[in-house]
């Protein structure tokens, strides 16, 4: 199993639930009552700490997908062609080790994405719930 088995089933997982809060929350806000109002606030709270306390794991796997980017430029195909024919083992490991680095990272950062469009969403049926009341006490 690589490194990177337990988030790729993490990623769908969390799209899965964020669907499904979603979901739920629009049921409650088409009832349009105060609870889903105050529900929809909360949710907008967590989100907000989520993403604080995930910002310098999310920070530094950009920082992880840069530096594979700029790796990839000097392992050329043509160079890990040579690497086979040589059986150079050391750089053909570090190059799959890097791979699968940048795998994790690209996850986590998807990961984050996710968190971040759900919080995008979130917000905006409270802003939605706001002025639909905004218009009814009019």
């Amino acid at each position: 199993m690589s490194k990177f088995d337990n988030l790729s089933t993490d990623i769908r997982n969390k799209v899965n639930d964020a669907e499904t809060r979603l979901n739920d929350l629009k049921a409650k806000v088409t009832a349009k009552t105060d609870k889903a109002k105050v529900e929809a606030r909360a949710q907008v709270v967590a989100l907000e700490n989520r993403a604080k306390e995930r910002k310098a794991k999310v920070d530094a796997a950009k920082a992880n997908m840069k530096a594979w980017v700029d790796e990839k430029k000097e392992a050329t195909h043509e160079k890990i062609v040579q690497w086979r024919e040589q059986r150079d083992i050391k750089r053909l490991d570090h190059h799959a080790t890097r791979a699968e680095d940048h795998a994790v990272a690209a996850i986590q950062v998807a990961v984050a994405a996710v968190d971040e469009a759900e919080q995008a969403a979130v917000e905006a049926m409270v802003a939605r719930m706001d002025a639909d009341a905004a218009k009814a006490a009019g």
